[in-house]
């Protein structure tokens, strides 16, 4: 069965920060994400993501675990599923934050999203001469494939471990180099003591 984004999900920019962004605070109650987080490596190592002092009305706009954030701009529109954070996180400029229904796996309809085939049709729908950009009405026109249940959320499972599998690939690597480089220094200094 095919249907329209819309029909299965609701697709939204935050304007919570409309008149201009926050000022960056190190004692901010929220993290800001903005474009360049959702097209670089995913998820965002939040220690670097901006922290921003935001009021109770926009933390009532703050994602949700199971949200889809997609570029609304840009050279490539990857679609990331937001997992949670400690704190809150707000989007600014043009972040499309995609809500699935509840009877859909928010992770098949990012790996539905991030599919070849999809990515080549957003690059369809895109207007503008020098900077690309994607209207929300275009996005919603997007045909989502809806396969039985069970193999959707077999997709989604799937996923799920890929991504699990990368996140501890990268921690591994981390901990290599860190390891390289504490014998390293360890070296280094035996070196310098003993002459």
């Amino acid at each position: 069965m095919n249907v329209k984004l819309d029909q299965i999900a609701t697709v939204r920019t935050l304007t919570t920060f409309r008149d201009r962004t926050p000022v960056e605070n190190v004692d901010g109650n929220a993290h800001l994400l903005s474009i360049r987080d959702v097209v670089t490596r995913w998820p965002p190592d939040l220690s670097s993501i901006p922290r921003v002092v935001v009021d109770e009305h926009q933390l009532s706009a703050a994602l949700e675990e199971g949200d889809i954030l997609l570029p609304g701009r840009g050279a490539s529109y990857p679609a990331r599923l937001f997992h949670g954070a400690p704190r809150p996180v707000c989007t600014a400029g043009q972040v499309y934050v995609i809500r699935a229904k509840r009877e859909i796996d928010p992770a098949y309809l990012c790996w539905y999203l991030n599919r070849p085939v999809i990515q080549a049709e957003i690059n369809q729908l895109l207007a503008g001469s020098s900077i690309k950009a994607l209207n929300k009405s275009s996005l919603l026109t997007i045909e989502i494939s809806l396969p039985p249940e069970p193999e959707r959320l077999r997709i989604a499972e799937l996923r799920s471990l890929s991504e699990q599998r990368t996140r501890l690939r990268d921690e591994l690597e981390r901990l290599d180099q860190a390891e390289i480089e504490h014998a390293c220094e360890t070296l280094f200094e035996h070196r310098r003591a003993h002459g």
